[in-house]
């Protein structure tokens, strides 16, 4: 068996995310081989981008791309007009009503191999959806392609492992490119809420749909916005003095970090729904952790693999065995490194 399809079937998850680092990291090359190697093991697995995936060039570089080969049985979501620019013939199960520039969301069988352009999913509701369509007509697995700088797929809500892929495009040297590939590594592995009165907490937040904030004391302030909308006076205020614990039910961003960052004196815990909501820039969250502060995820993300992508499309190749290598030195020892 496959070290990859070993990995995926030991986990027993059934929805596999793949998610980069980073444009052009390798995350279709990943999906290709994971495809490969579950092939052997599962007739039936069901396939969606998000984004646009399989493409002969790049849209903001020109350069070659992989393209996603698909065999007979696949079960593929994607946008009507891009089947017809693919070899792979299919036929409809069902039209979703979503609608895409590149048409309506499909979900296909594949009656003969070849290869497709997968596009047209955007948005979560349609990914759980699709992911609930796939499980209906028998797929066993069920493999999702994140696009650029989105994690969305990452969310335990959604997917249920992720592969993580990363490589030479992030940087000229191996010391560069494993240092930013650990910035997408502690977003997705916060560490998770344990303690009851932080759960009950994160629990109000996410009901109400809004802010809350937690004194040493035991005082609980909700906040009447929510997220990337959070007031900033309104948030600094409910902060007061001393140490607090903050629940926020959306993402959070820089600007509400710069609050968290400045306050005095006291450190901030940060509760959050789960990683994907996280959008802080690395200099401002390194910041906040030196501050004291800790954030904290209710549903946390199981990361089943690094892919490491040793060739950038920007023309270039970093040594493979030392990429590896420094990979491998800045991710958890119970999760595998591999070079596609």
């Amino acid at each position: 068996m496959d070290e990859i399809a070993r990995v995926v079937t030991e986990a027993s998850v059934r929805t596999i995310a793949i998610v980069g680092c980073s444009k052009n990291s390798g995350k279709t090359t990943a999906m290709n081989h994971v495809l490969e190697g579950l092939q052997g093991v599962f007739e039936r697995i069901g396939i969606m981008s998000i984004g646009i995936d399989g493409e002969e060039a790049d849209f903001w570089l020109g350069v070659p791309k992989p393209r996603v080969a698909v065999r007979e049985g696949y079960l593929v979501a994607t946008a009507e007009k891009a089947i017809r620019s693919g070899t792979a013939q299919v036929r409809t199960l069902a039209r979703t009503g979503a609608v895409s520039p590149l048409g309506e969301l499909l979900l296909v069988r594949v009656e003969k191999p070849g290869l497709l352009l997968l596009a047209g999913v955007r948005h979560k509701a349609d990914v759980r959806s699709l992911v609930e369509a796939m499980f209906r007509h028998q797929a066993q697995r069920v493999v999702i392609d994140g696009s650029y700088q989105r994690l969305m797929t990452a969310d335990p809500e959604v997917s249920n492992g992720v592969i993580l892929a990363t490589g030479a495009v992030l940087g000229r040297t191996v010391k560069e490119v494993a240092k930013r590939t650990r910035v997408t590594l502690d977003r997705l592995l916060l560490p998770a809420v344990s303690e009851p009165e932080d759960r009950l907490l994160l629990d109000d937040a996410l009901r109400h749909r809004r802010p809350a904030v937690r004194e040493k004391s035991g005082r609980i302030t909700v906040l009447a916005e929510s997220g990337a909308s959070t007031d900033e006076g309104g948030l600094k205020d409910a902060l007061g003095k001393g140490d607090v614990t903050v629940a926020v039910p959306g993402v959070v961003n820089d600007r509400i970090f710069r609050v968290l960052v400045s306050h005095r004196p006291g450190r901030v815990r940060l509760l959050l729904a789960d990683p994907t909501r996280l959008f802080a820039s690395a200099p401002i969250l390194n910041k906040f952790k030196e501050r004291g502060g800790e954030v904290l995820a209710g549903r946390t993300v199981r990361l089943l693999a690094v892919a490491v992508n040793p060739v950038s499309v920007l023309g270039y190749e970093l040594p493979e065995v030392a990429l590896i290598a420094a990979v491998r030195a800045i991710t958890p020892k119970n999760i595998p490194v591999f070079s596609f």
